[in-house]
């Protein structure tokens, strides 16, 4: 190492006292020239920059050939690069969400933007698995990852819901977060958020109507404790699409036992995603009752007691039904022209009309008008059952027709 020369001191010549410490440093290192091409990353490039330089350092020979000692030995060194090359990228790519490969890199990406892919995958889908080798016991991480390395499609569904899921919204801030996210309860059908004064606070009160029209307190389930760990109340599509929820959402599920009610069901949603300080309530969502008298004349060849079994159907609050719970939102008002479209649709219907038309109660008929008026914080309802004329009725007659 090169040792700096010793500084001289000086004084000045008006002041004896004045003097400054000079040192000569030494001329800068001349640098060397770098003629690598850095991009290099295949083998054909990595074999024309050594045959170049060998060419270079050795000028008077003007003939190679494959057979020579020095060209075998650019070849060999050629190829290990490659393969050093392609190796480097493959463990780079595996740093990306983008253009890792592993289902291990990938796993865990997702779990750093906050996506667990193990909790959001149906566990019956990793019980379905061949078993795996003899002597091996695999954690549910490593059944996810075998699971995606047999079917890659499942691996680039998750790979692309991971960062999109991460922009969602999370928290109920605004009275439509709260609405929204209560929504996406496979429960809630609909749900309308207002704010209310309390006197001391503001209280968000959230109308919550349930599938099937259930009440946030009727008991979803009575009788001894089930067996296979599902409520007599509900159906096994929608208790598999509740439980499938709350194990995606982190939500415990309440005991299953006479005491569990909707409200149980959605409360720890509630308090999952509330602000601190921000006092919420379900409410039963208010429905407004609607008496309907239609009266269709028959197509030619089409039987009176059919086509009217088939309007019932139309019109019915079932699933798939005009007046089904959630399929009219709050405030929506029901239109004359609406239930004409519906009735016109069913095969046989040759001109259908209006006879009635209003809100169950002391209502004008609106049957003129073509439009029935719901509030805000309501939704327009038919249950249409015998005993219950107070949850709306459905009257429908059928003239003419060729058919009894």
């Amino acid at each position: 190492m090169a040792e700096l020369a010793s500084p001289a001191l000086t004084f000045g010549l008006g002041c004896p006292d004045c003097g400054e410490r000079r040192a000569v440093l030494p001329l800068p290192i001349p640098s060397i020239s770098d003629d690598f091409d850095w991009r290099m990353r295949d083998y054909d490039s990595f074999r024309l920059f050594m045959m170049q330089e060998l060419s270079s350092r050795f000028p008077e020979r003007r003939r190679w050939t494959s057979a020579d000692v020095e060209v075998v030995i650019v070849e060999l060194l050629a190829a290990a690069l490659d393969r050093a090359s392609n190796a480097l990228d493959a463990v780079h790519a595996e740093r990306y969400l983008e253009t890792a490969r592993r289902p291990q890199s990938i796993r865990r990406l997702l779990k750093l933007i906050g996506y667990d892919a193990v909790e959001r995958v149906d566990p019956a889908v990793l019980a379905s698995l061949p078993p795996p080798a003899t002597g091996i016991t695999e954690t549910p991480a490593q059944q996810l990852e075998r699971y995606w390395r047999l079917d890659p499609q499942a691996m680039e569904a998750a790979r692309t819901d991971g960062p999109r899921l991460t922009g969602e919204v999370r928290r109920m801030v605004t009275l439509g977060d709260h609405e929204a996210i209560l929504t996406r309860h496979p429960m809630v059908a609909r749900a309308r958020a207002r704010l209310v004064w309390s006197g001391a606070w503001s209280t968000v009160l959230v109308a919550t109507l349930l599938e099937d029209n259930r009440g946030l307190d009727e008991p979803l389930h009575s009788g001894p404790l089930p067996a296979d760990g599902k409520p007599s109340g509900l159906d096994e599509g929608l208790w598999r699409e509740i439980v499938d929820f709350h194990r995606v959402e982190r939500l415990p599920l309440p005991p299953v036992n006479e005491s569990l009610t909707a409200r149980a069901l959605l409360r720890g949603m509630v308090e999952l995603n509330r602000m601190i300080g921000t006092e919420v309530f379900l409410e039963v969502a208010k429905a407004a009752p609607v008496s309907i008298a239609l009266s269709v004349r028959a197509k030619r060849g089409y039987f009176r007691s059919e086509l009217k079994q088939a309007l019932y159907q139309v019109f019915t609050d079932a699933e798939d039904g005009f007046f089904e719970p959630g399929r009219l939102g709050f405030g929506e008002d029901l239109f004359a022209s609406d239930i004409i479209d519906a009735a016109m649709r069913v095969e046989g219907v040759a001109v259908a009309c209006l006879n009635r038309f209003k809100r169950v109660g002391s209502y004008p008929d609106q049957a003129g008008t073509g439009v029935v008026a719901i509030a805000d914080d309501e939704f327009a309802f038919c249950a249409n059952h015998p005993s219950r004329p107070q949850d709306g009725t459905f009257r429908i007659s059928v003239n003419a027709g060729d058919g009894l």
